[in-house]
């Protein structure tokens, strides 16, 4: 495990009533389809680091709206803390639908009526995220913890 938690920006970008989803190619969720974003350099805001990562990820400029929380996110194997993600979400405005996608992984935009349909296809806390903070509105702060199992992630905590 990391010494530090790792700091990132997610984004939802949505647009016609359909959020933009990431196939993730590299790191604890293979497979899994996910929120856009990526770690928050050191001397960055959070603001900037979620317009770059869109950028790098999507070839989608945006503009920042604002700050919707932090989910405080602990991966575990075998009851261990394995990662500690701090995530900040940020809600951006896409200045196009148009993305080209990059060497970081597929990308779809899901209709948000039809998500709980992929609920299976897509990182559990990322569709907590979507469900609690970007459709509900909740809270702007949650502490999550998801077990790995093999190929499986099943959320133990998101409150």
């Amino acid at each position: 495990m990391n010494q530090y938690p790792l700091a990132v920006a997610i984004a939802a970008l949505i647009h016609n009533e359909k959020i933009l989803l990431i196939k993730r190619v590299k790191g604890s969720y293979i497979g899994f389809w996910g929120l856009p974003g990526g770690k928050i350099e050191k001397n960055e805001h959070v603001s900037d680091a979620a317009i770059r990562e869109i950028k790098e990820e999507t070839g989608i400029p945006c503009q920042f709206k604002e700050h919707l929380g932090l989910v405080s996110e602990h991966l575990t194997e075998k009851k261990e803390v394995v990662q500690h993600f701090l995530l900040h979400l940020c809600r951006l405005h896409p200045q196009t639908a148009q993305f080209v996608e990059s060497n970081e992984g597929a990308l779809a935009w899901f209709e948000l009526k039809e998500l709980p349909q992929h609920q299976d296809e897509i990182i559990p806390s990322d569709y907590a995220i979507i469900e609690n903070m970007v459709l509900r509105k909740g809270k702007n702060y949650y502490n999550c913890v998801v077990e790995k199992l093999g190929n499986q992630h099943a959320i133990l905590q998101f409150e």
